[in-house]
């Protein structure tokens, strides 16, 4: 589903320009309000609501709100998934593979003091990536209305006709 909400995500993104975009679930007959991809993007790196910019998006380290406290906005149907995961090992990797090259070559440095260099960027690279990448990835689903809910409720009707069908 994760793969899924990235495929969407991205398709949504570069049929719009990344300007503004309506929820795609969204029918002629109810219209849902346009939301701004950039500002959620920014909104989400602080942790704060895509909508209002002001209510925490995140409770403790990595538990998302149910809703936002101070304008409301539900975010209990979106996922992350493994999203910010797959980019904080992204962005870190190419802070740690250099590091580690450099340090492993370097015959001054004792090796106890590059294993304890590496670990210490690869903890504290990850305690401040792997919170702003989960509120960056609610943020963009929120903003394309990207939750899978529409893949997932047309996969179930299928499942339910073949079982209909005594396939």
């Amino acid at each position: 589903m994760a793969a899924f909400a990235a495929v969407r995500i991205i398709r949504l993104f570069i049929i719009n320009r990344g300007t503004t975009m309506s929820s795609p679930a969204s029918s002629p007959a109810t219209k849902t309000p346009e939301r701004s991809v950039f500002p959620a993007i920014f909104n989400g790196f602080r942790r704060r609501c895509p909508q209002c910019g002001e209510g925490a998006l995140l409770t403790g380290y990595l538990k998302p709100v149910g809703s936002c406290s101070t304008c409301g906005e539900d975010f209990s149907k979106i996922s992350a998934d493994d999203g910010p995961a797959w980019a904080t090992l992204l962005v870190l990797g190419h802070v740690v593979v250099p590091l580690m090259l450099y340090l492993g070559r370097d015959d001054t440095v004792p090796i106890w003091l590059a294993i304890g260099v590496l670990m210490l960027v690869m903890l504290v690279g990850v305690y401040f990536t792997l919170p702003r990448a989960k509120g960056v990835f609610i943020a963009l689903i929120w903003a394309t209305g990207a939750t899978g809910e529409d893949f997932t409720a047309n996969n179930h009707h299928v499942t339910a006709d073949r079982q209909d069908s005594g396939q």
